[in-house]
């Protein structure tokens, strides 16, 4: 399905072995360059209530780079800005294509990481594209997802206006081993294949079920595409998770519509992106670490939370 290649466009390795690569490649890299900003040394973590996963993170608020100033979901391209293309060599891990195809894509070291081997994946690099969803980008992470069985695999997804920081193209590749409660967070058909999360969760979001012969496409665009359409921000995480109407593990595809963030990244002690939705807080500081509890967790998490989620799913429903 794809071929990857090092830094010398040599084609190195095989499909099923995709997350190796990234983390042999990962922890060569911070290991042994100072390409990173800091290092992920002896993390701490903690679980709050059997259910959200905090880690401390400090360095990430200070040594980050400043994120670029987003007013429009989406807003276009600019080439004079930080983009992708200007990374340096040595965090690029690796390149890979589609057999047939001529496309590019890269997959960097984060070199501001949330955890150990948090990467940037970015599709048709050199395209320059926006930070704005595509079809294609749907299609490239869901076969990711499907050509691992690597269950610690999650890949993210940040609107312009839902706290993405580069208004450049990419995802987030993650990699952790505990379970978040998206994972398992009990799921009710709205219409067809368009499922929403049942009570239980402090955001509603939508998720759709993929099965390796039923990957859903259209039906995911057709939501992403609406979104777009109605300027409304969002964050998508695609993980292995409970099945919803079939049996077993399945890969869940999930997606919040949720309020607009203009201006730049605000960084308090925790910003409301994707990882913060699915359950997973990176902390900034050791206090709000230690003290955090799930009810100002939940509270600010509902800050984020669209009012018309209920008018939303009636409309929805015409697309389905």
């Amino acid at each position: 399905m794809f071929k990857f290649y090092d830094s010398e466009s040599t084609e190195i390795l095989d499909n099923s072995q995709f997350v190796q690569l990234l983390k042999m490649k990962w922890k060569e890299i911070h290991d042994t360059t100072n390409v990173f900003r800091y290092k992920i040394l002896n993390s701490q973590e903690r679980i709050v209530d059997g259910k959200y996963l905090l880690q401390l993170n400090p360095n990430r608020q200070s040594k980050r780079r400043f994120p670029e100033q987003i007013n429009d979901i989406c807003q276009p391209f600019d080439k004079n800005k930080f983009n992708f293309t200007k990374v340096s060599k040595e965090e690029i891990l690796f390149t890979f294509k589609e057999s047939a195809a001529e496309d590019i894509h890269a997959v960097l070291v984060n070199i501001s990481p949330i955890s150990e081997f948090h990467s940037l994946f970015c599709p048709f690099v050199n395209k320059c594209l926006p930070q704005v969803i595509n079809k294609d980008t749907v299609r490239l992470a869901i076969n990711i997802m499907l050509l691992t069985q690597d269950r610690e695999l999650r890949i993210g997804f940040n609107s312009l206006c839902a706290f993405a920081s580069v208004n450049h193209l990419h995802c987030h590749f993650f990699i952790e081993k505990n379970c978040l409660p998206v994972e398992n967070v009990k799921c009710k058909k709205l219409k067809g294949v368009l499922h929403c999360f049942e009570e239980g969760l402090p955001v509603p979001a939508f998720c759709f079920e993929i099965l390796q012969n039923s990957q859903k496409l259209e039906e995911i665009f057709t939501l992403l595409n609406y979104f777009l359409e109605k300027s409304i921000a969002h964050n998508i995480f695609i993980t292995k998770g409970d099945a919803i109407e079939a049996t077993g593990e399945v890969i869940r595809f999930i997606v919040w519509p949720r309020k607009s963030s203009f201006g730049a990244k605000q960084l308090v002690a925790f910003n409301v992106a994707v990882c913060e939705l699915s359950g997973w807080f990176p902390i900034y500081n050791s206090e709000d670490f230690h003290n955090l509890n799930t009810e100002s967790l939940e509270t600010e998490l509902k800050n984020w939370k669209i009012p018309n989620f209920e008018d939303l799913c009636e409309e929805l429903k015409f697309l389905f």
